[in-house]
């Protein structure tokens, strides 16, 4: 929470929606190299351990980097300690000719404590439900696009697409994650010359098409799954999809999977992740949790979907959410109404999370992703209505857009 709002307080209005999308990227570059590493000790005894162990060196980097840091200028002054935010705004900038920025900002805080409203009264004010209200929906919207489920979820999701060697699920995942790192850096070249609006508006139309082809994809896969033939508590099953979408068995192929000959051993059997319970399957062709395939065209498919959605993702709503929070607040609420955006964020995030594999369980892979397309749509809708532009304003002047009584998502800084 307080990176995006430090970032945001300290940087040139012509560059801080570049400055603020940064952080995102370099969170996206975090996850990516950390599925490389997850990758290169899938195979290591204990592999488990050293993840965890290694992700400490760049925490401990981070702490010592955050000493040499100066106190945000607009807090300094919120306390009364205006020569210390001179300092600290010289610098930060550089230069000692800030004289105009510090007048703007001692402009607003002064503006801020004559209303003499407490927070909580301040937070029921219409002008900062407006900007609350946006700013909580664009976080819970970031989420329920299925952002997390791909992050969390990718090696998983890559196995139900075919590819059923964990190891190869895992790099293909890395790759994925790949997609959300670079195409970062796509959305930081354009959101100061696009604007926020944009590339939010377009992030979430890329969104829609990718995991409306995820669901289309998966829903064909199933149809044309393979048939096998159930024994035991799992005779009812007769395809592939059907088998392992049950949690007590697995399928298990001996030879070719969609030749009629090859029925009888293509079998549905009792058993766990790592084997059957009732008669014999080599570790190669025993599949728990997806069905193997010959030509892997719809795991590729999905793979390339898959890639496209979190190119699409990172190049607007992955950093947009976090930009547009750290500028839509007045200063005197800022801190408390970020964290409340912050904490729909992590709720969200932890609803999606814990319901994925259900919803898969209950709507089948195609009907979880249709799903987070709807909320796409649905959010497009909404924020073509309500998403004002912000691009080049200084935070004093954004205050003005939500002050104003008219719809105000078409407004620009060139009509102010």
């Amino acid at each position: 929470m307080t990176v995006p709002l430090y970032i945001a307080e300290v940087s040139p209005p012509d560059i801080r929606g570049r400055l603020v999308s940064l952080n995102t990227a370099l969170v996206t570059g975090g996850q990516f190299f950390s599925g490389v590493l997850d990758a290169l000790l899938a195979d290591v005894d204990g592999g488990w351990r050293y993840m965890l162990g290694l992700a400490a060196v760049p925490a401990i980097v981070q702490f010592l980097g955050f000493l040499l840091l100066p106190e945000s200028p607009r807090y300094l002054i919120s306390k009364g300690r205006t020569e210390e935010a001179w300092a600290a705004l010289v610098k930060i900038r550089g230069t000692v000719d800030v004289e105009t920025e510090c007048s703007h900002i001692e402009a607003e805080v002064e503006r801020t404590e004559a209303e003499h409203v407490n927070i909580w009264e301040a937070i029921r004010s219409p002008v900062v439900l407006r900007a609350l209200g946006l700013g909580c929906f664009l976080q819970a919207l970031q989420q329920l696009c299925g952002i997390n489920t791909v992050m969390y979820y990718g090696a998983t999701i890559i196995q139900l697409a075919g590819f059923t060697d964990p190891t190869t699920a895992i790099w293909l995942s890395a790759l994925v994650s790949f997609s959300n790192f670079l195409f970062t850096f796509v959305g930081i070249s354009l959101v100061d010359r696009l604007g926020r609006r944009l590339l939010t508006l377009g992030s979430l139309v890329g969104i829609f098409m990718s995991l409306v082809t995820l669901g289309a994809t998966f829903y064909v896969a199933e149809l044309e799954s393979v048939t096998a033939v159930g024994t035991g508590v799992c005779s009812e099953f007769s395809t592939c999809f059907d088998c392992v979408a049950s949690t007590v068995c697995g399928f298990c192929s001996e030879g070719n999977l969609y030749e009629t000959a090859s029925l009888g051993t293509n079998l549905c059997l009792p058993g766990t992740a790592k084997a059957t319970t009732e008669g014999s399957c080599s570790s190669t062709n025993w599949s728990f949790e997806s069905c193997p395939t010959e030509n892997h065209t719809a795991g590729w498919t999905i793979f390339v979907a898959l890639f496209v959605y979190l190119a699409c993702f990172a190049s607007g709503m992955g950093c947009m959410p976090w930009t547009i929070n750290a500028e839509i607040y007045p200063v005197h609420v800022r801190s408390f109404a970020l964290s409340m955006a912050t904490s729909v964020n992590w709720l969200f995030n932890l609803l999606v999370s814990f319901t994925f594999l259900t919803i898969v369980d209950l709507l089948e892979p195609y009907g979880a992703f249709w799903l987070y397309a709807s909320f796409a749509l649905l959010g497009l809708a909404y924020l073509w209505k309500e998403l004002p532009e912000t691009k080049g304003l200084e935070l004093e002047e954004i205050q003005r857009i939500f002050e104003r009584q008219d719809k105000y998502a078409v407004i620009s800084g060139e009509s102010l």
